[in-house]
């Protein structure tokens, strides 16, 4: 495993192919509990999923994959990277970053909706009518901190020599960045754990 910034060994490849992952389900996701920095590993449905979107991610023929350095997402990057491996193909470096690991979710941290709520209802509210510069109830981050990081991480990423990438990180991230280029709106069919969707290297281009 790299740190995230190191290029390949080819020059001037442009990056044509983006593809954001969210990773595997783990035992807070199930009980639908916020899980932020949390540290958890994939419970046995979210290791079947991260299998699952190795096998379907191995015709794009990657060039390298980036990945949150929380355990969720580095286990489902590994799977990737292994499903690659065993498809006859070159092993794509994996680098891991921390500007796409999920928010910190503070105080509801491994708390329900619900239990969150009844506990914190003004802080709640609050955030939920203001994500753009509220933080979660003691947390650090608003929706507008989360999309400033992804960004520059996008921007750096778009300067490597690599010309299709995969991305394994978190709800709120791909969430955050989808809305920034313009692909949908941050509430509107977000991915489920496993999923996967394109993006376009001019994208990244576009909003440099």
């Amino acid at each position: 495993m790299q740190s995230a910034g190191s290029g390949g060994d080819r020059l001037d490849v442009p990056l044509t192919k983006i593809i954001f992952a969210r990773h595997g389900a783990t035992d807070w996701n199930a009980q639908r509990r916020y899980i932020g920095h949390t540290d958890q590993p994939l419970n046995e449905l979210g290791r079947h999923q991260a299998k699952e979107l190795g096998s379907a991610l191995v015709h794009f023929r990657l060039d390298a994959i980036y990945c949150s350095d929380l355990w969720r997402a580095r286990e489902t990057a590994c799977e990737v990277q292994r499903a690659v491996y065993d498809a006859g193909q070159s092993r794509p470096p994996l680098f891991e970053d921390a500007r796409l690991k999920e928010t910190d979710f503070g105080w509801i941290e491994g708390l329900t909706y619900e239990e969150a709520m009844a506990r914190f209802p003004e802080e709640m509210t609050r955030w939920y009518e203001q994500m753009e510069t509220q933080t979660p109830p003691g947390g650090k981050e608003s929706l507008s901190d989360v999309r400033s990081r992804i960004c520059h991480f996008m921007k750096e990423v778009s300067g490597q020599d690599y010309s299709r990438i995969l991305i394994v990180t978190h709800g709120g991230v791909i969430n955050s960045w989808l809305e920034h280029i313009g692909k949908k709106p941050f509430w509107e069919n977000p991915l489920k754990h496993g999923e996967w969707t394109e993006c376009d290297g001019q994208e990244v281009r576009e909003t440099e």
